[in-house]
């Protein structure tokens, strides 16, 4: 088996999906998903000269092959691509062979993976760009009334944000009950939101006041939905050790299974203080992509949860980081924002793993979510899970038909 061609496919979604196709000599087709940037696909396409002909099984040496050419680019939006492309690889290589990708990462420890509803901040979020700006997708602009409607009430997934009256402990709590009844059984909200007590934006710091009020939206959702549903909380990277101290204290009350991002995730040594400060589990990893920050995570910072993304990483290197979490007897809480095909790779690989925790389901305002997946049979999420498939490669396809109609202006949709 040789590859023969590569191309992407973009969807306007809560985010953009970016979809890659690789093609193989003996007419297989294997899909992945890379993480958003600016002007990724154009990075993806960059590497379909050097993978043609590859053997995409000796997959190692394929993505030394990949990172090795762009080591001075690296890592970031590079490791966005070839992440991509390696999880369209495994899906050749299982379809080759008749394997799910799990058995090729090793065998699973379950058969079904618990995903966490990421709540956002009381509703649901809306649409960004790759630079975070608000945008309403060119498929709902040009929607009729009618089209609208049968998209499941946009309004209610979300797309239509605007306003602040969600920032509040009862919107918190109505989130929390609506998702819960859902069958979720970890939830995750923000708070680093807009508060009546702002006092300067830029210096990472938090009143009492700020505080307080963040402490009311967390106890809003707690008491919706009691001890039986796990909460977890981000802060997206904003504060400094104080404050994030200060925070943590004032939330460990609430037994939170882990609170996320609270300082910027390139000092690992000021997490540390915090996490030395705190009883409650901090987590970090996103915006990690070696294993050798997530060590240093470990040894350095003390964390006893780690939240990667699963397309930053990728599946092989997840798999490294996972196993080098367990020797510390460390969990993994996988950051997914991604479509149904990089959230089912998320699945393979969570079921790969024994330390895991929850994956992330970023997708709840996404009324086309299990339309893109082509011969599904009822919702992809379950009673708050995914079954691990036995179908080889992803265990799934796209429905390229549907993923057609929501691309992305100005986009090449497969080479077309």
């Amino acid at each position: 088996m040789r590859i023969t061609h590569l191309s992407t496919a973009v969807m306007e979604s809560n985010f953009d999906w970016t979809i890659v196709k690789v093609e193989t000599d003996d007419k297989i087709t294997g899909y992945g998903e890379a993480f958003l940037g600016p002007g990724l696909t154009a990075v993806i396409r960059e590497f379909g000269e050097i993978l043609k002909g590859e053997d995409p099984t000796s997959i190692d040496r394929v993505l030394r092959r990949m990172r090795a050419s762009c080591v001075h680019a690296s890592p970031g939006l590079a490791f966005h691509a070839i992440n991509g492309i390696e999880t369209a690889l495994l899906d050749a290589i299982g379809k080759r062979h008749k394997l799910p990708i799990w058995q090729i990462l090793g065998g699973k420890y379950r058969d079904h993976v618990r995903m966490y509803a990421d709540c956002h901040a009381g509703e649901a979020l809306e649409s960004i760009t790759p630079l975070l700006v608000p945008r309403d997708p060119q498929w709902m602009r040009n929607a009729d009334d009618a089209e609208r409607q049968s998209l499941v009430s946009l309004k209610h997934h979300g797309w239509d944000a605007s306003g602040e009256e969600h920032l509040t402990p009862e919107a918190y709590g109505r989130r929390a009950r609506e998702m819960a009844a859902r069958g979720f059984r970890i939830l995750k909200f923000d708070v680093d939101v807009p508060t009546p007590h702002e006092t300067d934006e830029y210096n990472r710091d938090l009143s009492e006041r700020e505080i307080e009020h963040a402490a009311a939206l967390v106890a809003g959702a707690r008491e919706a939905v009691g001890m039986d549903v796990g909460l977890a909380i981000d802060c997206h990277w904003n504060y400094g050790v104080q404050a994030a101290i200060g925070l943590a204290r004032a939330l460990e009350k609430y037994k939170l299974l882990w609170l996320e991002d609270p300082t910027p995730p390139e000092n690992i040594g000021a997490l540390g203080v915090v996490q030395r400060n705190t009883s409650l589990p901090l987590a970090t990893g996103e915006n990690h992509y070696f294993r050798l920050d997530f060590e240093r995570l470990i040894v350095e910072a003390g964390l006893r949860v780690l939240a990667p993304d699963v397309q930053k990483l990728g599946l092989w290197e997840g798999r490294k980081v996972a196993d080098l979490a367990d020797m510390h007897y460390v969990n993994l809480a996988w950051h997914n924002i991604s479509s149904p095909l990089g959230t089912m790779a998320g699945v393979h690989l969570c079921a790969a793993t024994p330390n895991f925790l929850a994956l992330e389901w970023h997708a709840a305002s996404v009324p086309f979510f299990d339309a893109l997946v082509k011969g599904g049979e009822g919702p992809l999420i379950q009673d708050g899970k995914i079954a691990v498939p036995g179908a080889p490669g992803l265990g799934i396809e796209l429905d390229e038909d549907v993923a057609y109609k929501y691309r992305k202006p100005g986009e090449k949709f497969f080479g077309d």
